[in-house]
């Protein structure tokens, strides 16, 4: 599938350790399977309770005991006596199946179902290890997107993220542009927003308005001695909002890529800007989201997500770069504004466990220009931004260094800037030149202290690794992705604090 006679053997090993314990968790469940469980499961005999659906989490206080069904015919005295004891034992192994098989069975497919996530999320990596092993990549590529195994794994998105990533500048197109649409937005900033947007037809004077997200892309600044009034902007834009545009697409069917989906971009010539059309994600309420920089600035004093939760939108966000990574691309902006919740359609409460990626940067790794667009933003921006930065051209360590921030506001439950503020005395963070070195300082000095108490020394690890320029020189190798996932992504597992 791969391309590749064989798998590395250290992603070879962790998916072997994965299928054996889905092989674990089926024989756990094909034990269940008997005469008692097929009599009183809910989830077989749905009249039982009513519903033939797994919840979670598992809420035992509303599961009655089934009552033993007793025949309605007249009884002699002997055979009533028969039958009443037949009845209690069937009461009693009733009561068992509520009390002890129940859990059992939801104990095991939750763990079947976190292993399958787990094997989900790891098959891309793999593929993009083995592919990155490959000479020719192209046909390796293809023959993965025309794979039906490929696409029932749900790597195709993944290998046709490669496969994008190998076209030239000249192959870009405005496949991707809406030609005849007005969009309306809630806001004229760079964050995502609600809005509508009013396709017009053709034929008729009729339009048709849908509720969206937008997420606006200004023209970069013009350089000194350009002429407004010439090719603007200029043809290093347009590819790179082309190219945006391509990722977004088809990283829009890749769930672990944690992206909105894309519908297309809008050009406003007049407004100097891009806007970038999303629908709103399954089950979510057609409204404002809201970031994680919102969430954790909102949060009264000692309030903040449950423990595994921060442990699950640590891992999900790590794993989301990592893969973006893996399959050739960076995110350029990543920061806790970045990172967006949205509240659940029927109930209204947020879809804590279903964080999502936005504001991606226009440009590649390691490739081409590179229009900063921190540039025109505050200092409170550049909190985010590795030391190297705006110097030298835009790497995945600079991801990985803001990966390493967000990981630190999660765990503290502060925000960077709340961290600079406490460190700078009541300086101004807008008007105040920082040094990004000395930040990067003062973050390490708060990893080490807080994050062993907030979330354990393995997740710190993760976060020092981060922040500490441990990769530098690595992340083009072929094994780092191996790296990543080890050193960066295991480490952010709850489970983690259960060896310690």
């Amino acid at each position: 599938m791969f391309g590749d006679p064989g798998l590395d053997n250290h992603w070879a090993s962790m998916i072997y350790d994965i299928l054996e314990e889905l092989r674990k968790s089926l024989d756990d469940y094909r034990k269940l399977d008997d005469p008692f469980y097929l009599q009183y499961s809910p989830y077989v005999n749905d009249s039982m309770y009513g519903t033939p659906t797994i919840e979670f989490p598992l809420d035992d206080k509303n599961d009655p005991i089934p009552p033993a069904k007793l025949p309605a015919k007249k009884l002699s005295f002997n055979s009533l006596f028969s039958r009443t004891r037949e009845g209690t034992k069937l009461t009693v192994k009733s009561a068992k199946w509520a009390l002890y098989d129940k859990k059992r069975l939801e104990s095991t497919i939750s763990t079947f179902r976190r292993e399958t996530e787990k094997l989900t999320g790891l098959l891309p990596l793999a593929q993009s290890a083995q592919v990155s092993r490959i000479d020719n990549k192209i046909d390796a590529l293809t023959a993965t997107i025309n794979d039906r195994d490929a696409q029932i794994l749900g790597l195709v998105p993944h290998a046709k993220l490669m496969e994008f990533n190998e076209q030239n500048d000249d192959d870009y197109t405005d496949e991707n542009e809406m030609k005849q649409c007005t969009v309306s937005t809630t806001s004229d900033g760079n964050e995502l927003s609600a809005g509508t947007i009013e396709l017009k037809h053709q034929r008729g004077n009729t339009a048709e308005q849908e509720s969206v997200l937008i997420e606006l892309k200004h023209y970069p600044p013009l350089e000194e001695n350009c002429d407004a009034t010439s090719d603007y902007p200029d043809a290093d834009t347009k590819i790179n909002v082309r190219r945006l545009a391509g990722l977004l697409s088809i990283s829009s069917s890749g769930s672990e890529l944690r992206t909105l989906p894309f519908k297309f971009y809008v050009h406003e010539p007049d407004k100097e800007r891009y806007a970038f059309v999303f629908g709103y994600p399954l089950h979510a309420l057609q409204s404002q989201p809201i970031s994680l920089h919102e969430l954790i600035k909102s949060s009264k004093q000692g309030e903040r997500f449950p423990l595994a939760i921060r442990f699950q939108v640590a891992e999900m966000i790590a794993k989301s770069i990592g893969v973006f990574h893996a399959d050739g691309w960076v995110h350029k902006s990543v920061c806790s504004r970045a990172v967006v919740f949205f509240k659940q359609r029927l109930k209204e409460s947020l879809m804590l466990r279903s964080p999502y990626l936005v504001d991606f940067g226009y440009s590649r790794p390691e490739e081409g220009k590179t229009y900063a667009r921190y540039q025109g933003t505050t200092n409170s921006d550049a909190l985010y931004l590795h030391p190297d930065r705006p110097r030298m051209t835009f790497t995945k360590l600079h991801d990985i260094y803001a990966l390493g921030v967000v990981l630190l506001e999660i765990a503290t439950w502060k925000t960077a800037k709340e961290h600079f503020d406490s460190a700078a005395k009541g300086l101004n963070l807008d008007v105040t030149t920082i040094d990004k070195e000395e930040v990067r300082e003062k973050f390490l000095s708060i990893a080490k202290k807080s994050i062993p108490y907030h979330m354990g020394t393995t997740y710190m690890e993760a976060v020092i690794s981060c922040l500490d320029d441990t990769y530098r020189g690595h992340t083009a190798s072929s094994t780092f992705l191996e790296t990543f996932q080890t050193e960066i992504i295991e480490k952010l597992s709850a489970k983690q604090l259960l060896s310690h």
